[in-house]
C-alpha cells in the first residue's frame, strides 16, 4: 500500500471513555488467566495496513503478560492455524486468512511465548470452540479470562460472549485489543460491556494483577 494513500491512524479508547461497567466483577489473581487472542505476525500486518494502533496493542499485552508473569497468573495463547478448515468460512465474512509462508504464523517478538505459558491452535472465531480452553482454565482452577489480542470485532468478541454463555466472568482489555477500523472497535467493546463481560484498561488490569505499573 501507498504510504501517502494510508488512512490516519485511530487511537486505543481512552480509558476515561470507557462504557460504563455494568457487571460488578473485581478481577481476582488468584481467579484470572490472561488469554492472548492471534497475536500473530500476518494479522498484525493487516491491522497496520489499515493504520490500526499496532504499537500500542502490542505494548500493552507485554505489559500485562509480564505483570501476570510476575503475579504467577496463567498466560495462554490461542493462536490460528493456517490448515483451519475454518478459514473459508472466515474468508467469506472478510476475515484475513492467515499465510503459510515465512513468519506470518509466528508470534510477533515482543510478545512470544514463554515456557510454561499454554498455547492452543483455534479452530473458530470463539477460542472455546474445537479447543481445549474450557478444560485447560478448569485445570488452572480459573474462571477470569482476560482478553486481548485480535480481532476486536470478532475473536474478541465472541470468545467474550462464549466465556460468559459457561458461566464464567470475562474481561475485555480496551486499549489491548485491536481491529481494522475505529468503529469496528469501538463496537465490540461496546457490545460486550452491554451484554456479557467487563471493558477494563490495560494500567487498570496490570493493578489488579499487581505486577509492574503501566506506564
Amino acid at each position: 500500500m501507498d504510504r501517502t494513500e494510508s488512512p490516519v491512524p485511530y487511537a486505543m479508547p481512552d480509558p476515561a471513555g470507557l462504557p460504563p461497567d455494568r457487571s460488578g466483577w473485581v478481577i481476582e489473581p488468584a481467579r484470572a488467566a490472561l488469554l492472548i487472542l492471534n497475536p500473530q505476525n500476518h494479522f498484525l500486518r493487516v491491522l497496520r495496513e489499515r493504520s490500526a494502533p499496532v504499537s500500542p496493542l502490542v505494548s500493552g499485552i507485554a505489559l500485562l503478560c509480564e505483570s501476570a508473569r510476575a503475579a504467577g497468573i496463567p498466560v495462554l495463547y490461542a493462536l490460528a492455524g493456517a490448515d483451519s478448515r475454518a478459514a473459508g468460512r472466515g474468508t467469506a465474512f472478510g476475515h484475513p486468512a492467515l499465510l503459510r509462508g515465512g513468519d506470518s504464523r509466528e508470534v510477533a517478538e515482543e510478545i512470544r511465548p514463554q515456557v510454561g505459558d499454554s498455547l492452543l491452535t483455534a479452530k473458530r472465531f470463539s477460542a472455546f470452540a474445537g479447543t481445549r480452553l474450557r478444560h485447560r482454565l478448569f485445570e488452572l482452577g480459573r474462571d477470569q479470562p482476560v482478553i486481548v489480542g485480535v480481532f476486536a470485532r470478532t475473536q474478541v468478541l465472541l470468545t467474550a460472549a462464549d466465556a460468559a454463555m459457561q458461566d464464567m466472568e470475562p474481561f475485555v482489555v480496551a486499549d489491548a485489543v485491536a481491529d481494522r477500523a475505529p468503529d469496528q472497535h469501538r463496537m465490540a467493546v461496546d457490545w460486550i460491556a452491554a451484554t456479557c463481560g467487563a471493558v477494563r484498561s490495560v494500567a487498570g488490569v496490570a493493578d489488579a494483577f499487581g505486577g509492574p505499573p503501566a506506564p
